[in-house]
């Protein structure tokens, strides 16, 4: 009977042990990626740490992630902006790494209740009208949650498809991820991977 809870004590601690390093693993590769990515784009943009507005994420920040990282991209070539005037394309990112995927399930549904500029959404669903949103990318991977975002004044059909694949390169998994699009004042698409519109639990 003894060997028989030692075995299973040991059984439960070897899991939780792979289990730690699998999500030590994950953490380290997102956090390389981010690194690659900022580097590769070091030619054309310059990173910016301190002293940026903080974006309208809903409640998502609210959420318990293990760890955030939130940094803007300026491009150093000037475009002619929506307003009609040339400057500096500013984007902003966003990562969320959870410590569990169920962690990041349920920042996921709390999110959808408290969105970006506080709207409720459902799974999967489009949002024809979207009252103050700016362009946004969100991909939605096991224990990450990805956002790109910027004002509607930057938008560019061009520069909004290239955001979106080269986040879906560095962070996505064509298969796996969730992708969200959204557009100024809409529409919202879930565009990759949406899960089922019924569902009720977490996804």
């Amino acid at each position: 009977m003894r060997l028989r809870i030692s075995i299973f004590i040991l059984s439960i601690f070897t899991s939780l042990n792979g289990y730690a390093q699998n999500t030590k693993a994950l953490s380290d590769s997102l956090k390389s990626q981010i690194s690659l990515f900022v580097s590769d784009h070091a030619d054309s943009h310059e990173k910016d740490y301190l002293n940026i507005p903080s974006r309208e994420l809903g409640g998502l920040e609210d959420e318990a992630f293990m760890w955030s990282d939130k940094f803007r991209l300026e491009s150093k070539e000037e475009f002619k902006n929506t307003l009609g005037y040339t400057t500096e394309r500013k984007i902003y990112f966003n990562f969320y790494f959870y410590e569990t995927e169920l962690d990041r399930q349920y920042a996921l549904k709390n999110w959808l209740e408290n969105f970006i500029e506080g709207k409720s959404i459902r799974a999967a669903r489009p949002v024809r009208t979207f009252q103050y949103a700016t362009p946004t990318v969100i991909l939605i991977n096991k224990q990450s949650i990805v956002v790109c975002t910027y004002d509607c004044k930057y938008y560019d059909e061009d520069n909004y498809d290239y955001w979106k694949k080269t986040l879906m390169t560095y962070f996505g998994d064509r298969r796996e991820t969730m992708l969200i699009e959204i557009l100024c004042d809409g529409p919202l698409e879930w565009t990759k991977n949406a899960p089922d519109p019924k569902v009720r639990g977490l996804f």
